[in-house]
């Protein structure tokens, strides 16, 4: 198994390197140690790192010339990341007949960054009672690939492909969907065979499916929310009623998510049992509607997209309801009929491995930690963040376990499973280095710079207001969905 997967960590790390426009081996020794960290709390505490054999004013250097000055070097030099990143994807071994992609947003909280400009107020979960959602910041739109799972017990590992600040004048739900559109146009293989992406209910507009109808082999799989109103296709009664002058009716009778009298009979019924995360078993039940279409847009038009609508309600053991409101998916897509409504319901559970994405590369890879007030700086962290979290996941087989005292207690699959988990694998990154090697080459040391000449004023920083969105008429169909 080690000479099947060491040349390809090897040649990914090759890849890389050569991808990085200049400070190459500064810049992989920064990613080396990221991968590696364990007790940095802030970005320069990463320059104390075993594996970043250069000062702390490197890691600056390397932030600010990641991306070209070129805006046609740095288009070229993010296709590279993104075709380097795609072709892990591919795996010849793969058992289910399509390709898993996941698209959301996460916040970038900034709130003590007056001289970093277009911050805006952004959702952020609070979890103390009563507080607002709401922070001071940036927000990042990411999209990445959910390989498949061998088994329900297997962690939550993904594949991030693109990363983009959204700036206050964008949609972030339409630059996602235009995200994952282009991730599939960067492979071959998933343009041409069957690609499901995922999102949850701000990716159920009609704009954001009106994206995804332009890939004739991309399914869109969303939550609806609990609401919203949709309609069954319209079926002239008579003969003659085709014929008639005007416009001839497309919607039909509703369907309101939130009364059960507008329903009709569902076309698929189906229940089975499956265990939870924590080994509970629970009972599953799912009705399907295939042909639903949902009201459009004038530069958008859905009377011609039909969408399958499923119902899913979870029961625990007893026949309790584990959730009191059920949950509404739509499938999109001119080969939506392929996927079965089992595959649906699991696909839309594993959307949630980004989740464990985004907390992970908060905590353990300092995504949000950098303070800087150079906008492009912290872009730059972003994309180094994937690349780090990159190097793991190749690193997952290679990894032992070495658990905490507190952790040797835990469940079999959690502690010695073939595949590990993102922190086991980090806690184990810094042996691998020293193990397969770096591309970067050692540091020379250099005369003392002679900084900043006497009586030289550095200017002062200009201070952005922070900007306070309208709102627009995307908002708005939101707040009416």
């Amino acid at each position: 198994m080690l000479d099947e997967i060491v040349p390809v960590f090897k040649k990914f790390r090759e890849k890389i390197y050569r991808i990085f426009p200049s400070r190459r081996d500064a810049a992989i020794e920064l990613v080396d140690a990221l991968s590696s960290n364990t007790t940095a709390s802030s970005v320069v505490e990463l320059s104390l790192n075993p594996l970043h054999r250069r000062n702390y004013c490197s890691i600056t250097r390397v932030l600010d010339e990641y991306k070209p000055e070129d805006p046609v070097v740095a288009k070229s030099q993010e296709q590279a990341l993104m075709k380097t990143l795609s072709d892990l994807c591919v795996d010849p071994e793969q058992k289910r007949a399509f390709h898993l992609f996941a698209i959301d947003i996460t916040p970038g909280p900034r709130i003590f960054s007056p001289t970093l400009e277009d911050r805006s107020y952004v959702y952020d979960p609070n979890a103390v009672c009563g507080n607002k959602p709401v922070t001071i910041g940036h927000k990042y739109s990411i999209a990445v690939y959910l390989p498949e799972k061998q088994d329900a017990t297997s962690p939550p590992w993904i594949i991030p492909l693109s990363c983009k600040r959204i700036d206050t004048t964008q949609n972030g739900e339409l630059s996602g969907m235009q995200q994952i559109a282009d991730c599939i146009k960067s492979q071959a293989t998933f343009s041409s065979q069957l690609s499901v992406s995922m999102g949850d209910s701000a990716y159920n507009t009609p704009r954001c499916l009106g994206i995804a109808k332009t890939n004739a082999n991309q399914v869109h799989v969303s939550r609806a929310r609990n609401n919203r109103t949709l309609f069954y296709p319209h079926v002239p009664e008579h003969a003659t009623d085709a014929n008639k002058r005007g416009r001839p009716k497309i919607y039909g009778d509703v369907h309101k998510l939130n009364d059960p009298s507008t329903w009709r009979t569902p076309d698929e019924s189906i229940e089975f049992t499956q265990s939870s995360a924590q080994g509970k078993t629970q009972l599953i039940k799912i009705d399907c509607w295939n042909e639903i279409i949902m009201r459009g847009k004038k530069d958008c038009k859905l009377s011609d997209y039909p969408l399958r609508l499923l119902r899913v309600c979870v029961y625990k053991e007893s026949g309790e309801l584990l959730f009191n409101r059920p949950l509404w998916l739509t499938a999109s897509g001119s080969r939506r009929m392929e996927l079965s409504v089992r595959d649906i319901f699991n696909c839309y559970r594993q959307r949630f491995d980004i989740e464990h994405f985004f907390r992970f590369g908060k905590n353990r890879l300092l995504m949000d930690k950098l303070q800087t007030p150079d906008v492009q700086h912290e872009e730059s962290c972003w994309q180094l963040v994937m690349i780090a979290y990159t190097q793991l996941y190749l690193g997952r087989r290679l990894a032992d376990n070495y658990p905490n005292p507190w952790e040797r207690f835990l469940p079999k699959f959690k502690t010695n499973d073939e595949v590990k988990q993102p922190t086991q694998v980090q806690k184990d990154f810094y042996r691998i280095i020293q193990e397969i090697g770096t591309p970067a080459q050692p540091p020379k040391p250099r005369n003392k710079s002679p900084g900043r000449q006497q009586g030289e004023i550095q200017e002062k920083r200009k201070r952005y207001k922070v900007v306070r969105k309208r709102k627009t008429e995307a908002d708005v169909e939101k707040m009416a969905a």
